[in-house]
């Protein structure tokens, strides 16, 4: 019912930035058309609103229909942050049942960003959705997440940025 993928295989704990896609799979045997997808982070790790645009809730959960197939969120660091693996737990609540998955990260220092493994399906799908139109509108009950505040550099892990960047 549930998969985990993340863009890059590290991030950098000051200031690094990283997506998570939660890919959602149909069990024919659970009836609910509605569920919850719930994010909990490490210490220190944030995330922005999901870039499809679905609806979170009050408690900070992405609202999805049955038929959805996938979620991206962009997670983040602003400040350092310890050194080392961690985990981020998903779960998926329906009416029927609850499963939950968890996916290590590798939190380094900018100057071990050196040997990074990309995921190119999960940068091609963000991609895809950014080219699509933000189904949020006006009238959208958003709810508040951490601000991010984003600063440009020019160092020689740069390429990595221009390659992995999506500007909004």
């Amino acid at each position: 019912m549930l998969d985990l993928k993340l863009a890059k295989s590290k991030m950098e704990n000051e200031e690094g930035m990283n997506h998570l896609w939660v890919q959602l799979y149909r069990d024919e045997e659970v009836e609910s058309q509605q569920a919850e997808i719930q994010i909990r982070l490490p210490k220190g790790v944030y995330r922005s609103h999901n870039l499809n645009g679905f609806v979170e809730n009050d408690r900070e959960h992405i609202v999805v229909d049955a038929f959805d197939p996938d979620v991206i969120i962009e997670i983040f660091t602003q400040d350092a942050i310890p050194c080392g693996e961690t985990t981020i737990v998903v779960s998926l609540w329906t009416a029927e049942t609850t499963v939950s998955k968890e996916i290590s990260i590798l939190v380094v220092e900018e100057d071990e960003m050196d040997r990074v493994e990309i995921d190119e399906q999960v940068v091609e799908r963000i991609k895809k959705l950014s080219n699509a139109a933000s189904p949020y509108d006006a009238g959208t009950n958003i709810v508040s997440l951490q601000p991010r505040i984003l600063g440009k550099r020019d160092n020689e892990y740069s390429h990595l940025e221009k390659k992995y960047r999506i500007d909004y």
